[in-house]
């Protein structure tokens, strides 16, 4: 299966399993890409921790379980995340354009040519670029 957006899709896969209360999100598609917005979201207490399967007959084939946390509260434990950059349409910022999150009770997260970074780290450095998602 193709997928247009695979950072889109994997957040989306990511809260739905959180909507349905489960603990894993398997056979997502790696990615370098995946796995450093992945490192972002562990670090921040998104999702618990994640591991890259290998496959055993196709070794250049790979995979990323995620394991989430768990849920006591719908309310507040579950993320709400709002998308700015699309395939079709893509959301470019200034650092001088750059905002708090829900007043740091979320990230941003914003790909520059350091690679992907939260949106207060991107504006502490004084870059910005494409601004792909907030999550709160």
């Amino acid at each position: 299966m193709f997928v247009n957006a695979p950072i889109h899709d994997m957040v989306i896969r990511i809260k739905n399993a959180y909507l349905a209360r489960r603990t894993v999100v398997s056979l997502v598609q790696y990615s370098s890409y995946k796995e450093r917005f992945l490192n972002l979201l562990k670090r921040y207490d998104y999702i618990s921790w994640f591991d890259v399967i290998v496959d055993e007959k196709n070794p250049n084939k790979k995979s990323i379980r995620i394991f989430l946390l768990e849920v006591d509260n719908p309310v507040e434990d579950i993320p709400s995340i709002r998308f700015f950059s699309t395939p079709s349409r893509k959301w470019y910022v200034g650092s001088d354009q750059l905002k708090l999150v829900a007043w740091w009770q979320g990230i941003g997260v914003i790909s520059t040519s350091k690679w992907l970074m939260t949106v207060h780290q991107a504006k502490s450095m004084g870059i910005g670029w494409e601004l792909i998602l907030e999550i709160y």
